[in-house]
């Protein structure tokens, strides 16, 4: 069996290294921030899906009978449709994979 690799690092390299890793590990925690922001996972209502498709919301009441997944909070009658469930609607002539 192979011995590791092993690297030595001085004190002043070491602590260089982490601080790239911390600005690296940074600057990608803050483009899922800004991607989450700029296309958010969650619509609250056909109002939202039809804006994000450029479409009447007649059309959503549609794409719902037709079997787009709608998510609803018990004691409320607000409704929400998943990003991603939307996109694969659509992308999929209608049709959900379960």
């Amino acid at each position: 069996m192979q011995e590791p690799l092993k690297v030595a690092l001085t004190d002043e390299d070491s602590e260089q290294l982490k601080h790239e890793v911390f600005a690296v590990m940074s600057e990608a925690v803050q483009q899922v921030r800004d991607n989450a922001i700029q296309a958010p996972e969650w619509f609250k209502g056909k109002n939202q899906v039809a804006a994000y498709l450029d479409i009447d919301t007649s059309i959503v009441t549609k794409m719902i009978a037709l079997g787009l997944p709608t998510h609803h909070i018990e004691l409320s009658k607000l409704t929400f449709f998943k990003k991603s469930e939307v996109d694969a609607f659509i992308l999929n002539d209608g049709f959900i994979n379960q």
